[in-house]
């Protein structure tokens, strides 16, 4: 059977293309970090803003990270949330938005919605969304703690959001092991905090992307 006719028998029999799945889109001030319990890779140098979702109900861990302007002077400022979870429902397939419930203008906004982020969540045909919101429990730790204890604290955080997207997590804090195929961290010890080089690894993956993207813009106008 020659390819136009295998075809011709797949939709005969009721095969449908394009309506397998639906799109998941987020902001650039947010970030993938798993999907039912599956970590989701990233990028240093590009923002993974979509993710395809097949039918049914699914938990998806995320973190909110900025850079805000200061309301005097030049200067941006971090402003970057626990890592939460969006439980969802996907009925039907096309495009799902997420987006802050309003637009962050100003830094008190950005920092309100850090400690308490509150989502608008759309669909392209106009059909209701059924999601909830969820607050993990994980901490950012500081850097000493961190160094104590071998693990970047993006590193030991990441371990238990990915638990808390697996199916059945009862907790948003259970410890769950690294998964396959992580990318490597920095681990800094003893004399490594004293390292240009160490720190300037460490800091690079602690930051987010548009502090990544100002940094190698500023690093090539000084070569």
């Amino acid at each position: 059977m020659n390819k136009a006719s295998v075809l011709a028998a797949m939709i005969a029999g009721g095969m449908s293309f394009g309506s397998l799945a639906a799109e998941l889109n987020i902001p650039l001030s947010f970030e993938f970090i798993a999907v039912n319990g599956q970590e989701v890779k990233s990028n240093f140098f590009s923002h993974k803003d979509e993710i395809e979702l097949e039918k049914g109900d699914h938990t998806i861990a995320l973190i909110y990270k900025d850079l805000v302007e200061e309301p005097f002077g030049d200067g941006h400022q971090r402003v970057s949330s626990d890592p939460f979870l969006l439980h969802i429902t996907i009925d039907s397939d096309g495009e799902y938005k997420v987006r802050p419930h309003e637009v962050i203008r100003d830094l008190d906004q950005a920092k309100a919605f850090a400690q308490k982020p509150v989502l608008n969540v759309t669909q392209e045909n106009g059909q209701a969304v059924t999601y909830k919101v969820e607050m993990t429990a994980v901490k950012q730790e500081t850097i000493f703690d961190a160094l104590n204890k071998g693990l970047s604290p993006e590193q030991e955080a990441k371990q238990k959001v990915i638990a808390a997207t697996a199916p059945g997590a009862a907790v948003a804090t259970g410890a769950a092991s690294v998964t396959s195929g992580a990318q490597p961290q920095v681990n800094m010890q003893g004399d490594d905090v004293t390292n240009p080089q160490m720190m300037l690894k460490y800091w690079w993956q602690q930051a987010d992307e548009k502090t990544r993207k100002d940094f190698m813009s500023w690093a090539i106008q000084n070569m």
